[in-house]
Order: C-alpha cells, then structure tokens, then sequence
C-alpha cells in the first residue's frame, strides 16, 4: 500500500488536462505560496513600521518647531514689554525745584488726611443731643410741608367750586 500512495503522489492523476498536477508539486506550490504570503506580510509590517518611526519623527519636528516659536514670540513680549516700560518712565531728572514740588505736594497730602481724620472724628464724636436735635427739625419740616400741600389743596378746590357756580350762574 505504501508504494501504491508514493506512486499516486508523484504521478499525475491522468484526466486528461492540461494543468494537471501530482500532489507533491501541489503541496510543493502551497508551501511557495505560504512562504510568499508570509514575506508579503513582513514586506507590510516593515512598511508600516516605517511609517510610524517616520510620523513620529515628523510629530517631534513640529512640536519642536512649535515651541522654538513659542519661546521666540515670548522673547519678542518681554523686549517689547521692556521697551514699553522705558518709553513710560520718562528719565529720572533729579532738581531742587523737582524735590521741592514733591515736598509740597507730599506736606498737603498729609494736611488733607489729617483734615479728613479730625473731620471723622467730629463727626463721629457729635453729641446724642444733637443727633435728636436734627431728627426733630427734619419731623417738623415735613409736617410743614404736608401742611402746606394740604393748603394749596384746598385752596384749589374752592377755586374750582367758585368756577363751577360761576359757570352755573352764567348758564342760567
């Protein structure tokens, strides 16, 4: 038997086309064609691992470039800030009329604040009298004026009434 299937793997099967083929070159063909596809797939990987190592690369230039850019716009800032600083602080002129002003000025401010504490401080120091004092004159200031609305009320309500019967007795 075993010679028998030895025989029948070499030889062809003997039906008669073209493409026939015994199965030791079938198995032989299959196992190119594996090999094939499996150097296809290294080809692949290779390639995309290629890829990757390269994206990568170009992900690290940009970062870099990105922040070379940032510290360069921040160097740009802080001249131009250092520059902004120079034109608002006009050059220190030092004179005895200079010093002499900002002795003034520095004597009124104290003056000022010294007016403004004591001025507190009578203020806050008013006695309760006085406080009573103020509250009765504001009540009765406005009980005048309520008396004085009422008057003028008054008044023009005779003045219509007068019209009225001096319209009646035009009418009659």
């Amino acid at each position: 038997k075993q010679w028998y299937q030895r025989r029948v793997a070499i030889t062809a099967g003997g039906f008669g086309f073209l493409c026939e083929m015994s199965i030791a070159e079938l198995r032989e063909r299959i196992v190119l064609m594996n090999e094939e596809k499996s150097r296809d797939l290294e080809e692949k990987r290779g390639d995309i691992l290629a890829e990757k190592v390269s994206y990568k690369k170009m992900i690290e230039q940009k970062l870099d470039a990105i922040s070379h850019n940032r510290e360069l716009i921040g160097k740009d800032a802080a001249k131009k800030s250092k520059e902004k600083e120079k034109l608002k602080s006009p050059p220190q002129v030092q004179s005895s009329e200079i010093d002499a002003m900002q002795k003034r000025l520095e004597e009124k401010r104290a003056e000022r604040m010294k007016m403004k504490s004591t001025q507190q401080m009578t203020m806050q120091s008013l006695p309760v009298k006085r406080a009573v004092n103020l509250e009765a004159e504001k009540r009765a200031m406005e009980e005048r004026r309520w008396k004085e609305l009422e008057n003028t009320r008054e008044r023009v309500a005779k003045m219509n009434t007068k019209t009225v019967g001096y319209r009646d007795t035009l009418l009659t």
